[in-house]
């Protein structure tokens, strides 16, 4: 008798539910625990807390609006080639993010599994979120007629100030930046849709789709963090 196939679980969305019912349950669940008193450390913000080193790309710049990039100084001009190379760079490169890869398939197992998990618990915000991501993530599937790679949603380009940095400064950042991100979607709208992004227009349905599947690829995702003493 011929073996059936066992069919693949794709653990990557498994994983992103999981890690979704485990903030859950620590968000509502409560415990009755002894009275101590203890000294209170100094706590990392909730952000940095989630967030993996390999997946944050960190741009300073200090109170004499000089450049850092990952702790190097660098040129204003190099943060649009380092945004690149953080939102496309081979598979297993170190120090960067690892990919995740979205199909259709995986898009609708995950949309399966987070209709249940809303059937379970229909208040959790944290699990309709995420629906609207994957579904997002479908629509993007169907655009491009197949699946794609893209950076994890704990990936992000960070922005850190000095006290003292001057707006023009921040807001070349933010340009660089953009820059940056806007080539990649234009390069890959040129392969996908024959058509340069910013050619495409947002107040026609057909465009609008193409629009969000291509943000899907290569996402805004960026953090300015509170300003502090930058050397």
């Amino acid at each position: 008798m011929a073996k059936r196939e066992v069919e693949e679980i794709n653990a990557g969305s498994m994983a992103d539910i999981a890690f979704l019912l485990l903030i859950f349950f620590l968000i509502t669940t409560t415990m009755n625990l002894p009275q101590v008193h203890e000294e209170r450390l100094p706590q990392k913000s909730d952000v940095e807390f989630l967030l993996n080193e390999r997946n944050v790309l960190q741009i300073m710049a200090n109170k004499n609006d000089k450049i850092g990039i990952e702790g190097e100084f660098a040129e204003m001009e190099d943060i649009q080639r380092e945004v690149k190379k953080f939102y496309q760079h081979k598979v297993g490169t170190p120090n960067m993010p690892d990919y995740v890869e979205v199909t259709r398939k995986i898009c609708e197992d995950t949309l399966e599994s987070l209709a249940a998990a809303l059937q379970a618990y229909p208040d959790a915000a944290l699990f309709k979120i995420e629906q609207d991501a994957w579904n997002r993530r479908l629509d993007a599937c169907i655009a491009f007629g197949s699946g794609f790679m893209t950076l994890p949603n704990t990936a992000t380009v960070s922005i850190q100030l000095d006290n003292s940095t001057k707006y023009e400064t921040y807001m070349s950042v933010l340009d660089q930046i953009m820059q940056g991100l806007n080539s990649l979607r234009d390069s890959l709208s040129k392969d996908k849709f024959g058509v340069a992004f910013d050619k495409l227009n947002d107040k026609v349905e057909v465009d609008k789709q193409k629009i969000s599947a291509i943000r899907q690829v290569y996402p805004k995702k960026i953090m300015k963090e509170k300003n502090r003493s930058v050397q």
